[in-house]
């Protein structure tokens, strides 16, 4: 049986001279990892609290604090983002906030902490025998099995929801993701355009490298250009990323190699593939899943290739009113997926779009899946995304990511003729009341820092 506390034990207590994090010059290794790491959990002993919510944007920070409130047996709440409103409507599940904020007074920060301060004035303490007492076998193996991390996202409808996670099944898809692909980034340093707050980031981009030693950068790159800077300093970089910055393609900017990329939050789009191939010289490896499921499925757009890949030990079922049913490592029991799955063989499924994405316009059942999909065939358009309209009438909106040839034609007719053309696409296919009344045109789709296209954003732009 997998030990889950092999691989925290190895990090907090071998390889000193280990390459951990890196930003410009400055670099952190084992030995400093376990220093600040053993200060953290002194300072965490001396508090009584048990929920902390940890929110801090320097990577290697959060996971000192992360690493140090899972030795010490505290609870940890991670949440998708600090606006007062937001923290408010969560406060009732968090004692203490630990963050690398110092400009946000509203998150009422206990301890701030950064790389400069993770060890205070007071005598830092015998590392060795604080390791010896707190990672004693036995003692870590009942904190890590008791240890909870409670995300808080906002999903679909932009309200929190609490979904908590044992530990252990976190340790437990790290290490999945390892035995999978962790030969093909052995030497590589690992780069994130996404977030280590959610569980996408917090295992690819944190869990993953810090326990099977593959230095990660501290910071998030938020633009191309900044990978592009890191691509010619370093020629060995595995990319986490997402739709929402691998879809942001610019012909100006120069291509590169990775040694690989990976991709969720939502699903990439056949021309995002297309696109990233050529200019990272390698189809990302997408990952299918979400906060309350864990990792479902992996595949590559190689060769127009539509089918997913199970992750190990992870199986669906397709009952016979056409529900499928998730068993998972991943998961305390099985549960109902709301997305529509064919079974294409014993360890692969196809996505058939959403059950929940069928509404009524006038009576008449409407596939949101179905419009989006048509839409996207047009070569005017790179993606789209519609919403049901509550006005004072009900109607369906489209949010259109145009191409380059969708842009070209904007600018040279008008927006009541593209509007137009892309009806007619649809009129041979739907009833009236399905076909979009009103239609908003962008270069890229407004998704969030977690790679999410909340429906209250979408409705807002009508």
């Amino acid at each position: 049986m997998h030990d889950s506390t092999t691989p925290l034990k190895q990090l907090l207590e071998q390889d000193r001279e280990q390459l951990v994090a890196f930003e410009g010059k400055k670099r952190f290794y084992r030995r400093d990892f376990q220093r600040h790491v053993s200060q953290a959990a002194v300072n965490l002993n001396q508090l009584p609290h048990q929920d902390f919510l940890l929110f801090a944007d320097n990577t290697y920070d959060f996971a000192v604090n992360f690493i140090g409130l899972i030795i010490t047996g505290k609870n940890i709440v991670l949440t998708a983002n600090t606006k007062p409103d937001w923290l408010k409507s969560i406060r009732q599940s968090y004692q203490v906030v630990i963050s690398d904020s110092s400009d946000e007074d509203h998150l009422s920060v206990t301890h701030y902490l950064n790389d400069d301060s993770h060890t205070p004035e007071q005598a830092t303490p015998d590392n060795d025998s604080l390791r010896n007492s707190i990672l004693q076998s036995a003692t870590l193996a009942n904190t890590i099995a008791s240890s909870t991390v409670q995300f808080y996202t906002s999903g679909s409808s932009s309200q929190p929801k609490a979904i908590s996670k044992n530990l252990t099944q976190l340790l437990l898809e790290a290490s999945t993701l390892d035995k999978l692909f962790g030969a093909g980034i052995q030497n590589s340093k690992v780069f994130a355009t996404v977030s280590h707050h959610h569980i996408y980031g917090l295992i690819f981009r944190l869990l993953w490298p810090l326990l099977y030693k593959k230095p990660f950068n501290t910071s998030t790159l938020l633009y191309p250009e900044e990978l592009v800077a890191a691509s010619q300093r370093y020629s060995d970089i595995c990319l986490i990323s997402s739709p929402a910055f691998l879809s942001r393609h610019d012909k100006q900017l120069a291509d590169m190699t990775l040694t690989q990329c990976f991709s969720s939050g939502s699903l990439l789009s056949l021309k995002a593939a297309q696109l990233t191939q050529q200019q990272f010289n390698l189809y990302p490896v997408e990952v299918f899943g979400s906060t309350e499921t864990g990792g479902i499925g992996y595949r590559t757009q190689a060769n127009n290739n539509t089918a997913w890949n199970l992750f190990p030990g992870v199986t669906i079922a397709v009952n016979e009113e056409g529900r499928a049913e998730l068993s998972s490592p991943y998961i305390s029991a099985p549960e109902y997926l709301d997305d529509k799955i064919k079974i294409v063989g014993e360890e692969q499924f196809q996505l058939l779009g959403r059950t929940d994405r069928v509404v009524k316009i006038e009576e008449k059942r409407v596939s949101l899946d179905a419009l989006e999909q048509t839409v996207k065939q047009s070569e005017l358009v790179n993606d789209c995304k519609v919403v049901v309209i509550q006005q004072h009438r009900t109607f369906i909106g489209a949010v259109v990511e145009l191409s380059d040839s969708g842009q070209a034609f904007l600018n040279k007719h008008s927006k009541h003729m593209l509007n137009q053309q892309l009806k007619n696409l649809l009129d041979s296919k739907f009833e009236a009341v399905a076909i979009p009344r009103k239609w908003r045109y962008f270069d890229h789709l407004p998704y969030n820092s977690q790679g999410k296209l909340p429906v209250d954003t979408l409705i807002a732009l009508f």
